[in-house]
C-alpha cells in the first residue's frame, strides 16, 4: 500500500523550506538470512527544485 502527503521541510539542495510530496510504502528488508522486517520507505520530493531523498524507517508492528 502505498500513500501520499505534503509536508513543509527544509530541502538541501536548494536551501528553501518547501513543501515536499512525501510518498510512503511498507517494504520487507532481509536483516538476517530468513529473517524478513517491515520497514517503511519514505521518498521526499522537494516541490520547488525537485529534489529526491528516499529514507527507510524501522516500523514497529
Amino acid at each position: 500500500m502505498t500513500t501520499t502527503k505534503r509536508e513543509v521541510c527544509h530541502c538541501e539542495k536548494c536551501g528553501n523550506e518547501a513543501e515536499m510530496t512525501i510518498t510512503c510504502q511498507l517494504i520487507d528488508v532481509e536483516v538476517q538470512p530468513n529473517v524478513v522486517k517491515k520497514k517503511e520507505k519514505q521518498t521526499r520530493v522537494c516541490t520547488v527544485c525537485g529534489n529526491e531523498a528516499d529514507m527507510i524507517i524501522d516500523f514497529d508492528e
